[in-house]
């Protein structure tokens, strides 16, 4: 499990340590306005790349664990999910059309559908198969080359903010390299081959990952909603600014994500609820302590980050750090422990709940007029504060810690 551990929170790392290196240089590069552009764009398309992977990032693991000694299965398990992960890809296409008769999404509408070609490597990178199998040694190294290539191309060639497109080209290249040769890795080592399934196999499938979709789509109304609702009604100057303080923030979340990747199958197969009561206790101390320490210093860390242009929104960062410990907390008592034992429905309901809590005081600072940027970011935190009592509720009703 250490090993297992430590490779999680390398690609960890990679991913978001990739992004910050790519965020300061793209800022600067490519301007306020033109990072806001582009991120706003990426805030679209990663609701494509959601239904894409239809939650099996998050369970699609369980299924590896308990098959991973019959290799028919096995077969079977990974056919299914490419199979739907494939027409899910060529159905977003689909779906985008229909964005087009948009006059604000129409203005962009190139860019979202090259970046949604990433999706291939969406579809064929399968981290859950290495994560199900405790060996992410292999994707890993992958990771890292692809996220290097990723980033020397970026500093190479793009050079002004007319080279928006040139960058998403890359990034769907290097990504389809990463799916690429993480689908060759995982068939040599499973000795995967497709096989014929069932129609009432994917039906299971589906219904079992319905759920896991909905509660993403949940998640990513937090996270991307928000970004593309600042992009639609403000400015895409404030996108770049709240994207720049989020990314601040979910850099320090980084070890409880891979706390729970490397925990989720060992809690799979049954834990003491001592162990699981100590994993919060320490999630909440170190995560708060992070988040104090953040406030403290928080002008010159978004300046690091963001450059001198992004000063101006380091009361953003500021409004945002107490998400430290909150979906710190999130994480391990949902993903990491409701999840791992089995508590589907549980899980869910408390990303549909928050999220409908969050449209809803939408709805109502829209009709009183009341509808700011700074608004906006304070009912994403009150989102993110209701979904946390909803899983500590689950967590103590069904006396799990």
């Amino acid at each position: 499990m250490i090993s297992n551990f430590f490779y999680i929170g390398v690609m960890k790392f990679l991913n978001i340590g990739s992004k910050y290196i790519l965020v300061g240089y793209l800022i600067r590069v490519l301007g306020e306005n033109g990072y806001g552009t582009l991120t706003w764009v990426d805030s679209i398309v990663q609701y494509f790349i959601m239904l894409i992977n239809f939650g099996f990032d998050l369970y699609a693991a369980k299924y590896v664990v308990e098959n991973k000694n019959n290799p028919k299965k096995l077969n079977e398990a990974i056919s299914a999910i490419y199979y739907i992960k494939g027409i899910l890809f060529l159905i977003s296409f689909i779906l985008l059309i229909p964005l087009t008769f948009n006059t604000e999404i129409n203005t962009v509408i190139n860019l979202i559908f090259l970046m949604l070609v990433m999706g291939i490597g969406e579809v064929l990178t399968p981290i859950w198969f290495f994560q199900g199998i405790e060996k992410m040694k292999t994707i890993t190294i992958i990771t890292f080359f692809s996220k290097l290539i990723l980033v020397l191309l970026t500093f190479f060639f793009i050079k002004n903010n007319t080279d928006i497109h040139l960058y998403i080209l890359f990034l769907v290249f290097t990504n389809i390299i990463w799916g690429f040769f993480g689908f060759l890795m995982m068939k040599k080592e499973a000795n995967f081959k497709f096989v014929v399934v069932t129609f009432d196999l994917i039906k299971n499938y589906l219904k079992e990952g319905y759920l896991f979709f909905i509660g993403k789509l949940s998640t990513f109304l937090f996270n991307l909603g928000t970004v593309f609702l600042i992009g639609y009604l403000f400015t895409k100057g404030q996108v770049a600014g709240f994207d720049i303080a989020i990314k601040i923030v979910f850099v320090f979340i980084i070890p409880f994500e891979v706390l729970q990747q490397a925990l989720f199958p060992v809690i799979v197969r049954g834990v003491k609820k001592s162990v699981l009561r100590n994993i919060t206790v320490a999630t909440f101390i170190i995560s708060t302590a992070t988040s104090v320490l953040l406030y403290i210093f928080s002008e010159n860390v978004i300046v690091i980050f963001g450059g001198i242009e992004m000063y101006k929104y380091s009361y953003v960062l500021d409004l945002l750090l107490i998400l430290i410990p909150i979906v710190s907390l999130t994480i391990v008592v949902g993903n990491c422990i409701l999840v791992a034992k089995g508590y589907y429905k549980q899980y869910n309901w408390s990303l549909i709940v928050s999220a409908i809590v969050f449209v809803f005081l939408l709805v109502v600072l829209k009709t009183t007029n009341q509808l700011n940027f700074l608004n906006v970011i304070l009912i994403r935190v009150l989102a993110d504060f209701i979904q946390l009592l909803i899983r500590f509720y689950y967590n103590f009703k069904f006396k799990i810690i």
